[in-house]
């Protein structure tokens, strides 16, 4: 729990973060090239490449609360496009990235859960033949470099060990990759900091261990505070780690040619579970100042297993738990706490956004600089019931997404937002068409180039170029629905009292979802990796009907989008029959195939499936109206 604030001021001006592998150390190796792939060519001229920066934040949902400012990300919306409906492809973290990192679905790279690599999980021969987006940059000539959580850490992206390293190296980095995460106890978590062999990362110097042990915030290793708030400088803590080695990369890569053009991506570890921030960003958040969420209950008529079991969180230190309701809820006053700690470390998180931002400002780096922050995945706080992610829910799938290139900056886009349903997976597609590189991209990627979502409303190409549109048509005319999905063991979330319990797979139970502008839509699916014999077992059916997120003035973050909606699940009811139909049709259309048909229980709709759509199909051929 938070530490005492007695530790010297004087502390916060004399500290020197130690980093066993310095960020300019790591730089040097860029002038002879990486040590696999081929040579950098990247004078500056006017056809220079475009260089990208991309930033990718844990946890962190969009700002739906005037009590989550991020005037640091704000400042990068107002010279891009944000994207009020963007959504994550699983709402976890390794399965999340590794889809937006590939290019393709977890149904592909066969990830749904943290622990396995993409490598291996899709087969020797498909797996070490996947080309990844930073690896796909640095085999056209790009340094590129990552720093903090772009991959999941560990064993989920290649490393020998459960927790540290890996970051897919060698393939995806041109020099090693500097990790940076943290362990519960308040300790980091790289293979520098651990003492491997090679490792590299950082470091938490002898003073901010000092600092960190008299404020409490470094606690025995089997402790799990939820939240911490130390006295002590940014740079003690991952996200502070983290800005301060990409500032160092792009003064490197300003500075010297041989750097250039460059693929840099940050990781902030912030705001994920345990929220360790500096006692300045909880200073701004006052006892009482912080709402709780509407809806604090699950949702009426929702499957069992359709709640996240709130895991993550009661594993936590200190989380009392009402479960008289037969879910583990989080008891209200502790939720104000909680709320407090997650918004607390929202700040911490943009403050080290603002100095990465600070040093595109100083190296004049946007005129040159594709710039994209997103989130892995959404997350609950308290909505439905339910706290962190793993759900299907628009809590849990709904994430920031904002694209600043230099044309966004001066063709009337910059500041405004798309309502248009997009995922994740269109990051990859969207980053090499704007750098030139889609004739040289996998041909087998699943998302869509969102380029014409960032050129003028009057001509946007391949959308009806020339003819002035709305925004919300041009949004409807690019997609219509976006796809997520969530696994669920038989061990941890159903019981033999649901009656249906006999697969012993990895994976017995598989949540299906689409959201389309008014509506979204889950099917549960019994023993996923024997579909072809088990059918459907529930369904959700939620109402966005009004949802400011799309409409003609989509609002980025708007509030009521995560808490007036979805609070009770009308699948089965008469009223509400057509546009169910209408949903089912449409989630059968999707990226899940046409092998629904054959379902016992699908018997009725016969053994034919005469359409192949993609997300951008219209809904009125998608389902046949």
């Amino acid at each position: 729990m938070p530490g005492s604030t007695s530790s010297s001021w004087l502390l916060r001006a004399v500290f020197s973060v130690s980093l066993l592998t310095s960020s300019f150390e790591r730089l040097t190796a860029v002038a002879s090239g990486p040590t696999s792939g081929p040579a950098y060519s990247a004078p500056l001229t006017s056809e220079a490449p475009m260089n990208v920066l991309m930033i990718v934040v844990d946890d962190l949902r969009p700002p739906v609360s005037a009590l989550q400012p991020t005037p640091n990300i704000d400042r990068l919306k107002a010279a891009g496009v944000s994207f009020s409906r963007a959504y994550t492809q699983i709402a976890t973290c390794s399965p999340s990235r590794t889809s937006a990192l590939t290019g393709l679905r977890p149904d592909k790279t066969h990830v749904w859960s943290i622990g396995p690599y993409f490598r291996t999980t899709m087969g020797r021969r498909k797996g070490l033949s996947t080309v990844t987006l930073p690896q796909l940059f640095k085999e056209n000539g790009y340094n590129t470099t990552g720093s903090g959580k772009v991959f999941h850490p560990g064993s989920s992206s290649g490393s020998e060990y459960k927790s540290e390293g890996g970051g897919d190296m060698p393939y995806s980095w041109s020099i090693p990759y500097f990790f940076c995460d943290q362990f519960y106890n308040g300790t980091v978590q790289s293979t520098a900091a651990q003492g491997y062999p090679n490792g590299s990362g950082c470091v938490q110097s002898d003073e901010c261990l000092a600092c960190l042990e008299a404020e409490g915030a470094i606690t025995d290793k089997k402790a799990k505070p939820a939240w911490s708030a130390p006295a002590c400088p940014d740079d003690c803590l991952p996200d502070g780690l983290v800005a301060t080695n990409v500032v160092a990369e792009l003064e490197y890569a300003a500075t010297h040619e041989s750097a250039r053009p460059f693929f840099i991506a940050a990781g902030m570890k912030r705001p994920h579970l345990g929220w360790f921030a500096p006692d300045t960003s909880y200073a701004k958040y006052p006892n009482g100042s912080v709402e709780l969420a509407a809806h604090r209950t699950p949702p009426s008529g929702m499957p069992r297993f359709a709640f996240g079991d709130n895991g993550e969180m009661v594993a936590m230190d200190d989380i009392p738990v009402d479960d008289s309701s037969g879910y583990p809820l989080v008891v209200d006053w502790k939720q104000h706490e909680l709320r407090m700690a997650y918004y607390s470390s929202v700040d911490f998180m943009d403050k080290s956004v603002g100095r990465v931002l600070d040093a595109m400002d100083v190296h004049g780096l946007w005129d040159s600089t594709v710039v994209v922050l997103w989130g892995d995945h959404g997350y609950h706080l308290g909505e439905q019931g339910i706290w962190c992610k793993s759900t299907n829910f628009e809590a849990g799938t709904r994430v920031p997404l904002v694209v600043a290139t230099p044309d966004t900056a001066s063709n009337g886009m910059g500041g405004t937002t798309s309502g248009a349903l997009v995922e994740l997976l269109d990051i990859y597609p969207t980053l090499v068409d704007l750098a030139s590189l889609s004739s040289e991209a996998p041909t087998n990627l699943q998302g869509r180039s969102l380029r014409p979502l960032l050129e003028s409303e009057a001509a946007p190409a391949g959308l009806g170029a020339g003819k002035p549109r709305s925004r919300r048509e041009i949004d409807r005319a690019f997609s219509t629905a976006a796809y997520s999905q969530f696994a669920r063991t038989s061990s941890n979330t159903l019981s033999d009292d649901d009656g249906i319990i006999g697969s012993v797979l990895p994976h017995a139970m598989m949540g299906l979802s689409v959201r389309t502008d008014e509506w979204r839509y889950t099917e549960w699916v019994h023993d996923w990796d024997n579909r072809l014999n088990n059918g459907t077992v529930e369904k959700e059916l939620y109402s966005h009907v009004g949802d400011p997120s799309g409409g003609d003035d989509p609002q980025d973050g708007a509030a009521s989008s995560i808490d007036d909606f979805e609070f009770e699940n009308l699948a089965g009811d008469p009223r509400y029959a057509v546009q169910e139909g209408e949903l089912r049709k449409l989630l059968r259309a999707g990226p899940w195939g046409p092998w629904w048909f054959f379902h016992a229980n699908d018997a009725e709709n016969g053994a034919g499936f005469p359409l192949e759509l993609t997300a951008a199909t219209p809904i009125e051929t998608a389902v046949g109206a």
